[in-house]
């Protein structure tokens, strides 16, 4: 895949100068990403590119933020179900 990136803005939205930090506005690919990938194109007010993909890095601290998740809620039910069966007379 061939991509050309074009139109740099600073922060402000306005033409960069020298040694200013900046980014670039639009992304133009032309090309094949290779078997098996997707790219999706969504307009708007700028152009994204999204991977309907999954490394396996992702995967991973997604897998250690879900056992996180789901540890914090099962430690919060439980001390409340505790709390409360200590208060009863």
């Amino acid at each position: 895949m061939n991509c050309t990136l074009s139109q740099p803005v600073n922060y402000l939205g306005n033409p960069p100068g020298k040694n200013d930090p900046f980014a670039f506005t639009q992304m133009n690919c032309d090309g094949s990403i290779g078997e098996g990938s997707t790219i999706e194109q969504i307009e708007g007010p700028g152009t994204f590119w999204i991977s309907k993909q999954l490394d396996y890095g992702q995967v991973l601290i997604l897998t250690f933020l879900l056992i996180f998740f789901v540890g914090f809620v099962v430690k919060f039910l439980w001390n409340f179900n505790k709390q409360d069966s200590d208060q009863k007379l």
